[in-house]
C-alpha cells in the first residue's frame, strides 16, 4: 500500500458507498469506518519511515552489515568526540545535519567530509512541516547551507523525526534526493545515559542494519565506542551507507 493507491481505493469506495447509502443498502456508518481506516493507514505512512508510503526509502540493508548514521549536528562539543571515536575505529559514518547548524559551524562540517564521512540533509531547522511551501523551504535551504559549507550538494535526505508527508515527498523529489531511514534508533536523543544507549542497541544488534544516533548527546561518543566494539565482537561487518545502499551521496 502507498499514498496513491490508498487515495484511489478511498475515492473508489466513496463513489460506491454514496449511492449504496442513498438506496438504503448500507448505512452512513460505513463512511465513518472508511474514514477511520483511511486515517489509520495514513498515520502509519506518515510516522513509519520504513513503510515507503510516499516514496521509496532506503532503511534496511543486508543482514550482518551495519552502518552508522548521526542526526541533528554538527555540535561543537559532541561531534568532534564522535569523529575521534570513528577515526580510532576506522569507521565511516553518515551525518544528517541541520542547515542552520551547518551555517554556524562550516569548518566542522568540512572536517566531517575531509575525514571520509558522508553529509546528508536533515532540513534547515528540524521543524515539522505540513505545507508545500514550508517543506520546499526546509529542504532547499538545508541543501543550500550544506553546499555552501562543503562545496557539494547532498543526495541523501532524512526527515526530522522520521515523519514523511506528501509535501515533504514532493520537495525531496524536486531536490532529487534519496530518503534515508533506519531500522533501529538508539533513542540517544531522548535517553541520557551511555548504559541505556548501549543496552538498547545491543538487544537489537543482530537484526539491525542502519543505526541511528545523535551527535548532540554528550553520552553518545562513549556509547558509540562500546557499540562499535560489540559489532566487531559479534562478527558484524561495519560498512558505509553508500556501500550499503548503493546510492551516491552527492549530486554530480
Amino acid at each position: 500500500m502507498n499514498f496513491q493507491r490508498l487515495n484511489i481505493l478511498a475515492i473508489g469506495s466513496v463513489l460506491v458507498l454514496i449511492p449504496a447509502i442513498a438506496l438504503g443498502f448500507v448505512t452512513w456508518k460505513f463512511l465513518v469506518l472508511l474514514f477511520l481506516a483511511y486515517s489509520i493507514t495514513l498515520g502509519w505512512g506518515v510516522f513509519d519511515i520504513g513503510s515507503q508510503f510516499f516514496m521509496p526509502t532506503f532503511w534496511k540493508g543486508k543482514k550482518g552489515e551495519v552502518s552508522f548514521t548521526f542526526d541533528d549536528g554538527p555540535d561543537l562539543e559532541v561531534t568532534p568526540k564522535v569523529l575521534n571515536v570513528l577515526r580510532e575505529a576506522n569507521v565511516k559514518a553518515t551525518f544528517f545535519v541541520i542547515g542552520r547548524n551547518a551555517e554556524r559551524h562550516p569548518q566542522l562540517l568540512k572536517q566531517i567530509m575531509d575525514e571520509g564521512h558522508v553529509i546528508g540533509n536533515h532540513t534547515y531547522n528540524h521543524d515539522y512541516v505540513f505545507s508545500k511551501a514550508a517543506a520546499e523551504k526546509q529542504v532547499t535551504e538545508g541543501q543550500e547551507a550544506i553546499e555552501k559549507a562543503i562545496g557539494k550538494k547532498p543526495a541523501y535526505f532524512r526527515p526530522p523525526f522520521g515523519v514523511m508527508t506528501p509535501e515533504i515527498a514532493r520537495a525531496v523529489r524536486k531536490a532529487k534526493c534519496a530518503v534515508i531511514g533506519w531500522d533501529i534508533r538508539s533513542q540517544d536523543g531522548r535517553i541520557r545515559t551511555k548504559e541505556a544507549t548501549v543496552k538498547r542497541i545491543s538487544s537489537h544488534l543482530k537484526k539491525s542494519t542502519v543505526l541511528l544516533f545523535h551527535d548532540t548527546n554528550p553520552t553518545t561518543p562513549e556509547a558509540l565506542r562500546e557499540i562499535i566494539h560489540l559489532c566487531k565482537q559479534n562478527g558484524m561487518k561495519i560498512v558505509s551507507l553508500p556501500e550499503q545502499s548503493g546510492i551516491e551521496p552527492y549530486h554530480a
